[in-house]
């Protein structure tokens, strides 16, 4: 099916077909998209139902789903379209065509400089600093977690503002773009360590140290690697609730007595577990609740208080 699609306006460089199904047939559907031409497919809920913690290495589907293929303008819309319905007769596929634009500038229009605490702005590249004078981190989205707009970060990036990072040594657990890793140090970290299992995400940490200017201070560590590091002040960590649950020895191991522990990706109902799981090694405890979103802080407890 290689047929030129009429399309008289260049705007239109691609088209896309959504299919609602069922779960069960996902991978069947998928495998004809690709062979009739599909560029991508994606999968969506058809209920709003959010799956929010998937066990590692598990990519769940919603029992009922829409499948959405992106074509070029090489293929024909019609003719796909006749196709998929020779192939599914059962289903109701739709097409329409998609806009050309660059996804950042349109990104960036809804990204603006925003505030964090009293000292700590995030800035997109395009715009001037609002304060010279405070922390300013320029960062522009990409394909790692973490710009800001986020309750989970902004909750974590509000705790950095108000905490002494001077020479102190940190790990950024789960660093996503390296937002937070890059505020430490812009805050008097000495050596901020990084860790994330998505390489996107390193890739992104250190393309935004390099743009921050902080890269001398930032160092990668691999995953299976973290447990090496002994006596660090602070461990940062935005992830989720269920992998923090497994990670108590770890950032208990990392930690010098009294280091301070900041943790968020925790769903305000789910910090009486954190607390729980956390308490036979940590005190202190701090939450902070944001649009359903939590922080938890927390102390390692000395050893001579144990």
């Amino acid at each position: 099916m290689s047929t030129k699609q009429d399309i008289n306006t260049p705007e239109y460089e691609y088209f896309e077909v959504d299919i609602p199904c069922q779960s069960t047939e996902a991978d069947d559907i998928e495998t004809l998209l690709f062979s009739i031409g599909a560029c991508s497919v994606t999968f969506r809920d058809a209920e709003d139902v959010a799956i929010l913690e998937p066990a590692p290495g598990k990519m769940p589907l919603w029992k009922d789903i829409v499948i959405t293929a992106m074509f070029t303008r090489d293929y024909a819309e019609e003719e796909v379209v006749t196709t998929l319905k020779q192939h599914l007769p059962q289903h109701h596929a739709t097409a329409k065509k998609l806009i050309t634009q660059v996804w950042e500038r349109t990104w960036l229009e809804h990204f603006k400089p925003m505030q964090f605490g009293k000292n700590t702005w995030i800035i997109p590249s395009e715009f001037e600093a609002p304060d010279q004078q405070a922390v300013n981190i320029y960062l522009d989205p990409g394909l790692a977690f973490g710009t800001g707009t986020h309750a989970t970060t902004a909750l974590c990036l509000n705790w950095i503002d108000e905490t002494d990072f001077k020479n102190k040594t940190a790990i950024d657990f789960g660093c996503g773009s390296g937002i937070l890793a890059i505020a430490a140090v812009k805050h008097g970290a000495a050596k901020v360590y990084c860790t994330d299992i998505d390489p996107q995400a390193i890739e992104s940490t250190i393309s935004n140290s390099e743009k921050n200017n902080v890269h001398p201070n930032i160092s990668i560590i691999e995953t299976n690697e973290v447990q090496q590091l002994k006596e660090l002040d602070i461990v940062m960590a935005n992830i989720l609730a269920a992998p923090l649950m497994t990670l108590v020895d770890t950032f208990y191991g990392m930690l010098k007595d009294d280091g301070e522990l900041i943790m968020s990706g925790i769903l305000s109902e789910q910090t009486d577990k954190i607390v729980a799981k956390f308490k036979q090694s940590f005190v202190d405890f701090q939450i902070n609740i944001t649009d359903d979103w939590a922080s938890v802080y927390a102390k390692k407890k000395s050893q001579i208080n144990e």
